[in-house]
């Protein structure tokens, strides 16, 4: 089974301290079913629907820095981060975060 998971930290605070794995409730059969459901745009907001509901959800205490799809049995992962077309987030500026989205 695949499951999507997003990597967050707490907004305003230091990126590496506060980082954290979620798992969303919701698994997929396969890599594309899941894929198709992380990657759903919100036309609104011009964000992607997971990312939008997560970070609503949590009050907008976390932001992302990146978000995939994973198979625990067979290691077969899909990392997909953020473009910040804004710009970073000054909490992030000079700092590489490699996803590796291990739980």
């Amino acid at each position: 089974m695949y499951k999507i998971l997003i990597l967050a930290y707490l907004v305003g605070q230091d990126p590496t301290t506060t980082m954290t794995t979620f798992e969303m409730e919701k698994q997929f059969s396969s890599m594309e079913e899941c894929k198709k459901e992380l990657l759903i745009e919100d036309p609104m907001h011009g964000t992607y629907e997971v990312m939008r509901e997560f970070i609503e959800d949590s009050d907008f205490k976390f932001d992302w820095l990146a978000a995939g799809c994973k198979n625990d049995e067979t290691g077969d992962e899909y990392i997909l981060e953020p473009a910040y077309p804004k710009g970073k987030p000054k909490e992030l500026i000079g700092l590489e975060i490699i996803p590796g989205l291990r739980t």
